[in-house]
C-alpha cells in the first residue's frame, strides 16, 4: 500500500531512502502552487522545493503535467482578461450582450472565491463567453480572436519556460531511449486504467501515478486530495508528499 507523508516531515522520510536518489515526480497542483504566492500552499510549496534543492533531489515532470499546467495558465489568463473587461477603465469596446454574459460569470467567480475554491472560469463558461464575441472585430467592439493575439499569444510558452527555468525542472520524455534510466519498467496502459477505476482518479492523475509506479523514483510530490487518495488504494511501495493541511484535515484519516 502507497504511503502519504506531510511535509514537515520530509528530512524524516527522506533518511529511509536508499541514496542517492533518483528524482522525484511532481503533479500539476503542486507546479500551480508553487507559481502563484496567492495560492492556499504557496508557502508549503516553497518549503518544499527548497528541501528537495537542498538534498539535490531531481524534480521531474510528464507530458501530462505540462499539458495541465499550460491549461491552468490559458484558463488563469483568460478568465482575468475577461473580467477585466468590467472595470470602468479597461480600453476594450464590448456589447450589452457581453456584459451581461461577463457579469454572470463574475457572479459565479465570486461565489467560488467565497467558497475558497479556485476562482478560473471552466472550459463550459470560456464557451459561453467565446459565443458571445464577433470572431474578429466589429463596429468599433473586439473580437475573440483579438483577444487570444492580445493575452495569450507566447503567454502559455512563456509561463512553463519560466516555471521550468525557476524550478529547474527536468522532462521525462517517456519515449526517449534516455527514461530508461529512471525506469523499473516499461509503462503499462492497463495499470494506468486500473489506477482510475480503483478510486474514479481522473486518466490525467492516474498516468502521473502510472508513471511513477513504473520508475525508480520513490515518491511523488502533490497539492492534489484525490492523487493522494489514489496513492494509499495503491498496491506500490511509492508515496506521495502532501502540504502539512490536507494531509492531516483530508488524508490522515483515511483507512484502507
Amino acid at each position: 500500500m502507497g504511503r502519504a507523508v506531510p511535509f514537515y516531515k520530509i528530512d524524516e522520510y527522506l533518511k529511509t531512502l536508499p541514496t542517492p536518489i533518483t528524482g522525484c515526480l511532481v503533479d500539476t497542483q503542486f507546479l500551480i502552487a508553487a507559481s502563484e504566492e496567492l495560492h492556499v500552499f504557496s508557502e508549503d510549496a516553497e518549503f518544499l522545493f527548497e528541501k528537495l534543492a537542498e538534498y539535490k533531489i531531481p524534480i521531474f515532470t510528464t507530458v501530462t503535467t505540462r499539458a495541465e499546467f499550460i491549461d491552468y495558465r490559458r484558463r488563469s489568463i483568460i478568465t482575468e482578461t475577461l473580467m477585466g473587461m468590467l472595470a470602468p477603465s479597461s480600453p476594450w469596446k464590448i456589447s450589452e450582450e457581453v456584459t451581461r454574459v461577463l457579469r454572470a460569470q463574475k457572479v459565479w467567480l465570486d461565489t467560488q472565491a467565497k467558497k475558497d475554491e479556485l476562482p478560473l472560469l471552466t472550459d463550459t463558461r470560456i464557451k459561453t463567453c467565446k459565443e458571445s464575441f464577433m470572431p474578429k472585430d466589429h463596429s468599433g467592439r473586439i473580437g475573440w480572436m483579438k483577444i487570444c493575439e492580445e493575452y495569450l499569444s507566447g503567454k502559455l510558452l512563456e509561463a512553463w519556460n519560466l516555471l521550468v527555468e525557476g524550478m529547474s525542472l527536468n522532462y521525462l520524455d517517456t519515449r526517449s531511449e534516455s527514461v530508461a534510466a529512471y525506469m523499473s519498467h516499461s509503462l503499462s496502459w492497463e495499470h494506468m486504467y486500473s489506477i482510475s477505476e480503483n478510486t474514479a482518479l481522473s486518466s490525467s492523475d492516474s498516468m502521473i501515478l502510472n508513471t511513477l509506479c513504473s520508475s525508480k523514483f520513490p515518491f511523488v510530490v502533490s497539492a492534489d486530495f484525490d492523487l493522494a487518495y489514489a496513492m494509499l488504494a495503491d498496491s506500490s511501495d511509492k508515496t506521495v508528499l502532501l502540504p502539512d493541511n490536507l494531509h492531516y484535515h483530508k488524508v490522515k484519516a483515511l483507512r484502507f
